[in-house]
């Protein structure tokens, strides 16, 4: 039966956690740690392979205690340079180990660094092992030098030979760890590049979007990073992770995505009447002519004509700030109602109405650029979304995106669309995105079909939103308080 020496067993803990590490650092400590240990080496430098250069990452030098590059703590002058005859060099270009007894004795390489070395810090550099850190195509990865072996009594003896497998071992499962690691660092970098694709196609399909998606992707950071300091205060009761920050991320900049496939001419309708403004305009003054042709050859009476006349004139001095108003008062509306009944009749019987009825619908919104029916076509973009993000292969680290991206627009008591969904269904982030999109939407000043709102003002309304049962209270509370001193600090 095998039995498991203690020196095996943490051997193969170590080369567990090679396996399984996810970090960076933590995994390069790790290998120059467990060689270390594993060789009973004084000191040992991993060096990192980097645009063409060798970087000593970590530095560790027991006797000495020097311990230069672990965590966060950069090395100053990382570049490793060498000579042709460098034990470094030889390393790099023979892609083995290479195992000295004895530097000092080693007539083969140029030395003058480690002298150096020696001799500011008054140390004796004596057994050297460098290992290359070798990928499965062949690639130098790095390389980990080991200085001065001990032994039991802790003298600096050669390094055995056996070493040099061990160490190699280790190295190539840092090196299939790392090799994973990238890969899958590249595919990320190359799905938040395409993401940031799409955000800029989406943004740039019309320019009352121009900084929509970017603006509540930023807010959408900022309000984390507010959340988590109330948080470590004791203020909130969630942290939000970094895992859930990026899946915000993500969300809040492909939330609008479907709004590549909504009409543009309904995205850029920056008037009631759109397209149609010019050709109402043509079709009033061309019966505004056919009226005083109809009173010159006397088809028409005079006093009739001229009230006829007034009235349309009237209407159509009035048309062009109806068309791009906010909102229409009650006289503004009975005016619209009253010219859409009126109908001329050409002398031939042909009937011209003032307004047909896709112009009266338009000219009778009475808040906002957009029909009802075509309202609905914007709101279907959050469907759009939710079925293009379904076509998109996300692994397990951004499951919730699509869903995040895809609710923006519901709100906590059912009334939202396009699902009505309640509470229960719409997580802490769907919630964040949603206020933050309503406050970008307020308070972003190249809206077509409303002014901007102050900051104060947008607050209010997310307030009164929040005791109607629209929106979380306390994330309003929150969200609302943390931008008005966002928006003092910029004044």
């Amino acid at each position: 039966m095998l039995k498991i020496t203690g020196e095996i067993k943490d051997l193969l803990e170590l080369g567990y956690s090679l396996s399984t590490e996810r970090y960076y650092l933590r995994l390069f400590d790790l290998i120059l740690d467990g060689c270390m240990k594993f060789t009973s080496a004084d000191a040992g430098t991993l060096f990192i392979e980097n645009n063409g250069k060798l970087r000593r990452l970590i530095v560790v030098n027991k006797s000495l205690g020097i311990h230069e590059g672990r965590g966060e703590a950069p090395i100053a002058d990382s570049v490793a340079e060498f000579e042709e005859h460098d034990l470094l060099a030889y390393t790099v270009q023979c892609m083995r180990p290479v195992n000295i007894a004895d530097i000092y004795q080693e007539k083969q390489f140029e030395i003058l660094n480690i002298k150096e070395f020696d001799a500011k810090n008054n140390y004796r550099t004596q057994s050297i092992l460098n290992v290359p850190i070798i990928q499965a195509n062949g690639k130098l990865m790095g390389v980990i030098q080991l200085t001065n072996c001990l032994d039991d009594d802790n003298q600096v003896i050669p390094f055995p030979e056996e070493y040099e497998k061990m160490v190699s071992s280790l190295t190539s499962q840092m090196a299939i760890t790392l090799t994973n690691m990238m890969l899958i660092q590249d595919l990320e970098e190359l799905l938040f590049s395409f993401v940031e694709a799409m955000t800029t196609a989406i943004d740039e399909r019309t320019p009352y979007n121009a900084h929509h998606t970017t603006h509540v992707a930023e807010y959408c950071m900022e309000v984390i990073d507010h959340i988590n300091a109330l948080y470590t205060r004791g203020e909130y009761k969630e942290f939000i992770g970094e895992n859930d920050r990026e899946q915000l991320y993500l969300a809040a900049l492909l939330h609008d995505l479907g709004k590549m496939i909504t009409p543009r001419e309904i995205l850029n309708k920056s008037t009631r009447l759109g397209l149609l403004y010019d050709g109402l305009m043509n079709k009033l003054e061309k019966i505004s002519l056919l009226m005083k042709i109809d009173m010159l050859e006397g088809r028409m009476d005079s006093a009739e004509w001229a009230m006829a006349d007034l009235r349309l004139s009237n209407f159509r001095a009035e048309l062009p700030g109806i068309n791009i108003r906010e909102r229409l008062n009650d006289s503004e509306i009975y005016r619209i109602n009253d010219m859409a009944r009126r109908v001329y009749v050409a002398p031939d019987g042909t009937e011209i109405p003032y307004l047909n009825e896709e112009e009266k619908k338009a000219l009778n919104i009475v808040k906002g650029t957009l029909t009802m029916e075509e309202r609905k076509t914007v709101e279907q973009h959050v469907v759009y979304t939710d079925k293009m993000l379904d076509k998109i292969r996300f692994n397990e680290k951004y499951d919730r995106v699509q869903r995040i991206a895809s609710r923006h627009h519901e709100y906590l008591d059912g009334s939202g669309y396009p699902d009505h969904l309640t509470a229960e269904n719409l997580d802490l982030l769907t919630r964040i995105l949603t206020i933050v999109d309503i406050f970008e939407s307020l308070t972003s000043n190249d809206r077509p079909y409303k002014g901007t709102v102050p900051v104060h003002k947008a607050v209010e309304i997310l307030t009164a939103m929040a005791k109607e049962g629209k929106l979380d209270e306390d994330l309003v509370r929150i969200i609302g308080d943390y931008m008005k001193k966002r928006n003092a600090m910029n004044y």
